[in-house]
C-alpha cells in the first residue's frame, strides 16, 4: 500500500482531472457524447492513467454507457486502491457504495512494448503529460493507432517542441532522412495525423492510421534526466527508411 505523505506528494501530478485534461487536448466530454449519439456504450482508454481522476470523471457523467480502461507503467503509480482513496476523497465516489459499481479496469504495462487489448477495441484514446515519458513514442503511437476502432479518435498531449530546454533536446520525436531533419509534423501530416491547437501548447489528433510509422527505424533514446535533474522527457531519434 502506498504511503500517505507519497500520495500526498504526487496528488498534484498524478491526479489531474478533466478540467486540466481540457486545457492540454480539449473536452473529452463532448466526444463521448457525440458518439453516444451513434452508439450505446463508447469504450475509452487513458494512457498513463495516474490516480484514475478523468476516468472517475466519466464513471460519474455517464455510468454503464462508458467501458473505462487506464494504463499505467507500474502499480505505484496508481491502482484499484489508489483510484477508491482518490475517488472517495474528491467525492467522485460515495464511500457506502465501495464494490457495488466495478472501477476503471488498470493495466500495468510500459506502453512502449504494446498495449495489452486487441486491435480495434477503443473509441477514443487520450493522454495528458505521460507523453513526455514514453520510449519509443513512434511505436505507442502505431499501436494506439492499432487499438483504435475504424472511427476512433486519440488526443495525445504531446508538443513537438518542447521551450525551456536547449535546443539540441527541444524535439522529442526526431527523423532524419539521408542527413536531413524531417520535422515531425511534416512526417505526421503525411498519414492524415496533425498537431491542433490548445490552451496549453498543442496536442496530436489523429485516427486510425495503420501505414503510420511503419517506415521509421528507431535508432536511440536519450533519457533526458540523465543529463540534468531538471530535465524531463525521453528524445527518441528515428531514420526514415527507403521504400
Amino acid at each position: 500500500m502506498i504511503r500517505d505523505p507519497h500520495y500526498r506528494a504526487k496528488l498534484p501530478f498524478r491526479a489531474r482531472g478533466h478540467a486540466e485534461l481540457f486545457e492540454r487536448v480539449g473536452g473529452v466530454f463532448a466526444d463521448i457524447e457525440d458518439r453516444l449519439d451513434r452508439k450505446d456504450v463508447v469504450r475509452v482508454l487513458e494512457l498513463g492513467c495516474g490516480y484514475g481522476t478523468v476516468l472517475l470523471e466519466l464513471k460519474r457523467r455517464f455510468g454503464l454507457r462508458v467501458e473505462l480502461h487506464g494504463v499505467n507503467r507500474q502499480r505505484g503509480d496508481g491502482d484499484a486502491g489508489i483510484l477508491l482513496r482518490n475517488g472517495i476523497e474528491r467525492g467522485l465516489i460515495a464511500p457506502d457504495s465501495t464494490g457495488a459499481d466495478p472501477l476503471p479496469a488498470i493495466a500495468y504495462v510500459d506502453v512502449a512494448d504494446g498495449l495489452p487489448f486487441e486491435s480495434g477495441t477503443f473509441d477514443i484514446v487520450y493522454s495528458q503529460v505521460a507523453w513526455l515519458y514514453f520510449a519509443n513514442k513512434v511505436a505507442v503511437l502505431r499501436d494506439v493507432s492499432r487499438v483504435l476502432c475504424d472511427d476512433g479518435l486519440a488526443k495525445i498531449d504531446a508538443d513537438e517542441l518542447r521551450p525551456g530546454l536547449p535546443p539540441e533536446y527541444q524535439r522529442l520525436v526526431e527523423i532524419w532522412q539521408e542527413g536531413r531533419l524531417v520535422p515531425f509534423g511534416d512526417y505526421l501530416r503525411r498519414f492524415g495525423m496533425a498537431f491542433a491547437p490548445a490552451a496549453e501548447g498543442e496536442y496530436l489528433r489523429f485516427g486510425k492510421s495503420p501505414q503510420f510509422g511503419a517506415d521509421l527505424e528507431l535508432v536511440f533514446e536519450v533519457d533526458l534526466s540523465a543529463l540534468h535533474a531538471h530535465w524531463d522527457g525521453i528524445k527518441c531519434v528515428y531514420r526514415l527508411t527507403p521504400g
